[in-house]
């Protein structure tokens, strides 16, 4: 028998070795979930930046056409 449980039984409570081994594999249980939601949550931001960036590259690329196309056909409508 091991200390945890003998000390148990002197109390009355029964398996306490059992119930700190459950409540280590929730805690372990809950860290990991913890890691793995900030894992995402930074990912995700990440993520969000890049996507800032590819949006604004895209309206500069559009705004530069708009203006080259406006300048054409308004030149070939004057001349």
């Amino acid at each position: 028998m091991k200390s945890d449980d003998v000390i148990g039984e002197q109390l009355g409570v029964g398996g306490v070795g059992s119930q700190l081994a459950a409540i280590l594999a929730e805690l372990r249980l809950l860290t990991a979930k913890t890691r793995e939601d900030t894992r995402d949550k930074r990912m995700g931001g990440e993520w969000k930046f890049v996507a800032t960036v590819v949006d604004r590259l895209c309206f500069y690329v559009f705004i530069v056409f708009s203006v080259i196309a406006t300048l054409v056909v308004f030149r070939h409508q004057l001349f």
